[in-house]
């Protein structure tokens, strides 16, 4: 880990380092996504922020809906407007969803609209699909391909995300983003122990303590992967904790080419207890020759560490640690 986060000991990250935490499992699962411009300062809760009311009407019928299901599969989060990006008056608005069956990345579709209509629109896409043909001349196309790098600036949520967020995002900003690679300041997205935090979309990677280094690494996919491994937090296409472990243990096996294979995962057999230790984790993936294979895998929990989730107080929590044994290429 760099010297900057070690040589200040009241962040919630960086007692989570000295700690030695593991954020492998802890990436956000989610079905879709919503990520929209929206001009700095940011407030601590979107309903300070002055949001379309669309938007709102939107976040609060997700909630009624996860009040009666105990489902919630969204994700909403915004992104500052960027001199070279953005354009005065238009706001930039991305969705991704998640695709049936195995699969690399999430489904990827871009508008660039007036900012009178961002609210609409966001309403539209989830609620009224009918009403989306009068945004097509704003949709753009070719966007599926760009891929979004999200860090976690925002220090009003937790003042780690700001302290290590920012220097990261300026650093990458200025000497990684390039034609296919743009690089965003976004709104908090959960685990401020993990700042510097960010997510690589439309493929849902979520990393933890990422230095200069780690950035340009990731984003440039290249060199050795086990370099990465105690920064990844893990896939957002995968169940959060047993999948996700199983899913970093697979792709430290199988190298770079693991990023572009479909695949999909599931818990086939778990521990009974209230608070189960182990699963066992199948793992289904498509190779570039798209030849279907499966790893299998009993995924445990060798022990939890207990530390700050903010830095904003003194409340601790339980950190699972997950390990994966017996790790086998079925037949």
């Amino acid at each position: 880990m760099t010297d900057q986060l070690t040589q200040t000991k009241c962040f919630c990250n960086v007692l989570a380092i000295e700690k030695g935490v593991d954020p492998v499992g802890s990436a956000g699962n989610f079905q879709d996504a919503v990520i929209f411009e929206q001009p700095l300062p940011w407030k601590y809760s979107y309903a300070e922020m002055g949001l379309p009311k669309e938007v709102m009407d939107l976040l609060e019928l997700w909630m009624e809906r996860y009040r009666q299901t105990g489902v919630y599969g969204h994700r909403s989060l915004l992104i500052a407007p960027d001199a070279a990006y953005s354009r005065e008056g238009f706001r930039r608005v991305m969705f991704f969803t998640k695709p049936g069956g195995l699969f690399a990345q999430f489904d990827k579709v871009e508008y660039f609209v007036p900012v009178e209509k961002m609210g609409h629109l966001i309403w539209s896409w989830f609620e009224a699909p009918d009403n989306l043909s009068q945004f097509d001349g704003w949709l753009q196309t070719g966007s599926d391909t760009i891929r979004d790098i999200l860090i976690c600036t925002h220090g009003s949520v937790d003042v780690a995300c700001a302290k290590f967020g920012y220097p990261l995002y300026r650093h990458l900003r200025d000497n990684a983003a390039t034609d296919q690679v743009r690089v965003w300041r976004v709104s908090h997205f959960g685990g401020h122990l993990y700042a510097p935090t960010l997510v690589d979309m439309p493929k849902g990677d979520y990393w933890a303590y990422v230095d200069h280094t780690i950035g340009e690494q990731l984003i440039q996919q290249s060199g050795d992967v086990q370099a990465l491994h105690a920064y990844y937090r893990g896939w957002g296409g995968a169940e959060a904790g047993f999948v996700q472990a199983m899913e970093r243990a697979c792709w430290m096996r199988e190298g770079w080419q693991w990023q572009t294979y479909k695949k999909s995962g599931e818990i086939v057999a778990l521990d009974p207890d209230e608070n189960p230790q182990w699963a066992d984790v199948r793992l289904d993936y498509l190779t570039a020759d798209a030849e279907q294979r499966t790893y299998q895998a009993r995924v445990k929990i060798e022990k939890t560490i207990t530390t700050n989730v903010s830095s904003n107080d003194d409340r601790q929590y339980p950190h699972p640690q997950y390990i994966v044994e017996e790790i086998v290429l079925l037949p």
